[in-house]
C-alpha cells in the first residue's frame, strides 16, 4: 500500500479542477477528457477544447483514447474540488494534539496521510483542510465504491476531538458532520476510527431533501462520483445512470452502453412517455423519480432523474425550474436546477 501524504492549507481553497457542466451525450466523452491522463497519453502539453463540446454534438477527436483510459484505470477521473476540513474543537482544553499526522482511509486499501501543521499539528480550536488534488493521480486508482467506505485513523496516543469535518468530492458536498467525538488511540479513549459512511448518507440525502423514492435513494447515493463504468459504459454516461437507478427501483430499463433516445422508447412503449407540451398544458405533473430527457439548443441530448418543483407545479411555463439528480453532468453525480424548456419528453414512474 503506497502511503500518499499532503499538507494542510490553511484558510485556503482547494484547487478546482474546471470542465463544462453540461456535455450532450452525442460528444462520447467521458471525465478523462479533461484529465492529465489524457495529456499524458496524447503527448499534449495542453488542450484546448471547442466550445461546442459543452452541449452539442461535435465529435471529439479524443474520446475514443478517454475511453481506453476509462477501461485502464482503478477509478474515476478526479474533476472539481476533492478536499477534506477538520475543525478541532475549541472548548475541551484537551482537545487539541502533537500527532503529526492522521489516515484517511478509502475502504481497506488506500489510504491518505493527512499532515498537521507545522510545529503546531493539531492545535484546539484550529480548522486544517488538505487539498487533494495535490495527488490528481493517486486519486484516480481509488474504487469508486471505496469513497463510500471513508475512516479517519490515528495511531497516536496523542488524539483529538473533533468538531466538524466537511469532505467534497468532484465539488459535491458528501460530509458535513458535526462530529463531537474523539480521536484516540490511547488505552484511555475509545475511538482509534472514525467511520464516516453514514454521516455521508445523511449529507447526501439532505442534498434531495430526504426523499425516499428508490431510484431517487439510489442516485442519492452516488453523489460525487466519476466513474460511468459502474452504470455500464466507458463513454458518456448520462443515460446509464439514470437507467441504472431506475433498476435499482425494480424497472427494467435498458442495460449497457445506451443512450437518451434508448430510455425513451423504453417508456413509450409502455405508454409512459409524455412530452414538455403535456406539462405546459397540465396533462400530466412532474413526479418524484421520473426519467427526463433533456435538450439543449443545439440540439445535444442528456438524461436526468426528477426530484422536485422548485417553482409552483401548478402553473407551469418554459422557465419553471426543477430540481434533479444527474450523471455526467460536470463528469460526475450532482443535484442540478433545470428549466421545463430544457425537457423534451418524460418517463411516468408512478
Amino acid at each position: 500500500m503506497a502511503d500518499i501524504e499532503v499538507r494542510p492549507v490553511v484558510g485556503a481553497p482547494a484547487k478546482k479542477i474546471d470542465l463544462p457542466v453540461d456535455v450532450s451525450e452525442e460528444t462520447e466523452i467521458n471525465g478523462y477528457v479533461f484529465s492529465k491522463k489524457l495529456l499524458k497519453a496524447a503527448k499534449l502539453e495542453r488542450l484546448d477544447l471547442p466550445k461546442a463540446i459543452a452541449q452539442g454534438k461535435t465529435r471529439f477527436q479524443f474520446a475514443s483514447l478517454a475511453k481506453q483510459i476509462a477501461s485502464d484505470s482503478d477509478g474515476g477521473p478526479t474533476v472539481g474540488d476533492n478536499s477534506i476540513q477538520i475543525r478541532i474543537d475549541a472548548a475541551d482544553p484537551n482537545a487539541g494534539s502533537g500527532a503529526d499526522y492522521i489516515w484517511m482511509y478509502f475502504g481497506r486499501d488506500r489510504r491518505i496521510k493527512l499532515w498537521g501543521l507545522e510545529h503546531e499539528r493539531f492545535p484546539k480550536g484550529a480548522t486544517l483542510s488538505w487539498d487533494l488534488n495535490g495527488e490528481i493521480d493517486y486519486l484516480e486508482t481509488i474504487p469508486t465504491d471505496a469513497w463510500d467506505e471513508i475512516s479517519l485513523v490515528t495511531d497516536s496516543g496523542d488524539g483529538m476531538k473533533i468538531d466538524r469535518i466537511v469532505l467534497e468530492h468532484s465539488s459535491v458536498t458528501i460530509l458535513d458532520w458535526a462530529v463531537n467525538d474523539w480521536l484516540d488511540a490511547s488505552t484511555l479513549e475509545r475511538h482509534s476510527r472514525i467511520g464516516l459512511a453514514a454521516s455521508m448518507l445523511a449529507t447526501k440525502f439532505g442534498q434531495i431533501g430526504n426523499r425516499w423514492k428508490p431510484q431517487v435513494h439510489w442516485a442519492a447515493r452516488e453523489l460525487g462520483k466519476t466513474d460511468g463504468r459502474k452504470y455500464g459504459t466507458t463513454s458518456q454516461w448520462c443515460s446509464e445512470f439514470a437507467s441504472w437507478c431506475l433498476r435499482k427501483g425494480l424497472w427494467g430499463t435498458p442495460a449497457g452502453n445506451i443512450g437518451s433516445e434508448d430510455m425513451e422508447d423504453y417508456f413509450a412503449d409502455r405508454g409512459r412517455k409524455y412530452t414538455r407540451g403535456q406539462i405546459l398544458n397540465k396533462a400530466y405533473t412532474l413526479f418524484e423519480g421520473d426519467y427526463l430527457r433533456f435538450e439543449w439548443s443545439d440540439g445535444g441530448h442528456h438524461s436526468g432523474l426528477f426530484l422536485y418543483y422548485v417553482d409552483d407545479a401548478n402553473n407551469p411555463t418554459e422557465e419553471t425550474r426543477l430540481r434533479t439528480i444527474e450523471g455526467n453532468t460536470g463528469a460526475r453525480v450532482a443535484v442540478k436546477t433545470r428549466t421545463l424548456h430544457d425537457v423534451i419528453s418524460v418517463g411516468n414512474t408512478r
